[in-house]
């Protein structure tokens, strides 16, 4: 993992993103691209041209120099890691999209908050776009998330051929920590009565994952989010992760009650894994 792309708005959520990224890329040995997008207004006006550029020109200045002062802010905490600092103009979800490209960016660290919730990075436009247009891993980063190490991530999984190949992607991330992985699916319509049926859902496992560290969980006649929301709730976990194409828990994620037991009452960060179609 070399390059991670840290988009900021300047905030005390983002601030806090950046510190978290900054502990990843010193492990990765990562540098960081830490961005920010601003966005022109549309303007109607009677004044030339010549007078419109000389505001778009204050306004790309005044936000190189917030840009400036928020990495000033944050240097003496993160001064051991590369950093590369990034303006661009325009949506913020398409601009990500493009430096993640530009810049062969390995991992997006973004910052949520109450205000702006996971579900409208989820299957709002924006984050929709993010996610459409990145073959790149997402690690959203609730405000109150301390980084100490990723000692067990939670992996929800549906147990379908495509949900379990793309948690290879999360296996990766386990063998730097040496975390302990858990396989975790809440379904109501599949029944666990005995030990044979959790042997043959851990087998359907390992038929596409091999990791040492690993266990799996059954959650059963409880909706998904509650189920996940239930789990992190009884066992401590420094993550949790998830493929884009999971439709059930993404569907599940669009109630913001829902949302928030999951995504901030936890105060762990949400790993989101590019699903290659």
């Amino acid at each position: 993992m070399k390059n991670i792309l840290c988009p900021t708005d300047f905030t005390k959520s983002s601030e806090n993103a950046l510190l978290y990224a900054a502990e990843l890329a010193r492990i990765y040995k990562s540098k960081i691209i830490l961005m920010h997008a601003y966005e022109t207004p549309v303007i109607y006006t009677d004044v030339t041209v010549a007078t419109v550029q000389i505001d778009f020109e204050d306004l790309k200045a005044g936000a190189l120099a917030k840009l400036k002062k928020f990495y000033l802010k944050m240097k003496p905490e993160i001064s051991d890691v590369p950093c590369e600092l990034v303006l661009q103009q325009g949506l913020p979800s398409s601009r990500i999209s493009e430096i993640a490209i530009e810049k062969n960016i390995d991992l997006i660290v973004m910052a949520t908050t109450a205000s702006s919730q996971v579900q409208r990075f989820l299957v709002g436009s924006n984050a929709t776009r993010v996610l459409k247009d990145t073959t790149c891993m997402v690690m959203l980063i609730p405000p109150r998330a301390v980084f100490d190490g990723l000692k067990k991530i939670v992996f929800t999984t549906d147990l379908s051929k495509e949900n379990l190949i793309a948690s290879r992607a999360v296996v990766e991330v386990a063998k730097v920590f040496k975390s302990e992985l858990i396989f975790l699916n809440v379904d109501n319509q599949i029944l666990v009565h005995d030990d044979t049926d959790l042997d043959n859902v851990t087998h359907k496992i390992k038929q596409y994952v091999t990791y040492p560290k690993m266990k799996g969980y059954v959650c059963t006649d409880l909706n998904v989010a509650d189920g996940i929301s239930y789990f992190l709730k009884h066992h401590k976990a420094d993550c949790l992760a998830m493929v884009t194409h999971h439709r059930k828990f993404i569907k599940a994620l669009a109630n913001p009650s829902v949302t928030k037991k999951v995504a901030y009452k936890t105060d762990i960060p949400l790993m989101v894994i590019h699903l290659n179609d």
